[in-house]
């Protein structure tokens, strides 16, 4: 594994250590996600409005973690998605077996491999 400031020469390796941490950053996210969520929750049957329950939480409140949580999340699968797509297809494999392997169509590998320059 490398260090935060260290980089290996294996794209796909340093999108796989991003996604780690990103994944280890949502954990204690979700964490206190679902305590908002309890709280909000608790809130609301006790008869306040949205506003009041949405308002009474600390920041970063339950919208913001869940979109803080989503949006690392998909950038740090979107690095990996491309790094795997233009490593796998330097290894000769065809864009029609990468397609089966994401469970995408093979315009969309096409598509990752022209956005990266591959």
């Amino acid at each position: 594994m490398t260090t935060p400031n260290e980089s290996s020469s294996d794209p796909v390796l340093d999108a796989l250590e991003q996604l780690a941490r990103v994944l280890e950053d949502n954990v204690r996210d979700h964490q206190v996600l679902a305590e908002r969520i309890r709280s909000v929750e608790g809130l609301r049957a006790g008869g306040g409005s949205w506003r009041e329950a949405l308002e009474a939480e600390d920041d970063p409140g339950t919208l913001q973690l869940l979109s803080r949580t989503l949006a690392r999340l998909s950038l740090a699968s979107g690095v990996l998605r491309k790094a795997l797509v233009v490593e796998l297809r330097g290894e000769g494999n065809s864009i029609p077996s990468i397609a089966r392997m994401f469970g995408v169509t093979h315009q969309r590998v096409s598509n990752l491999l022209r956005q990266t320059g591959s």
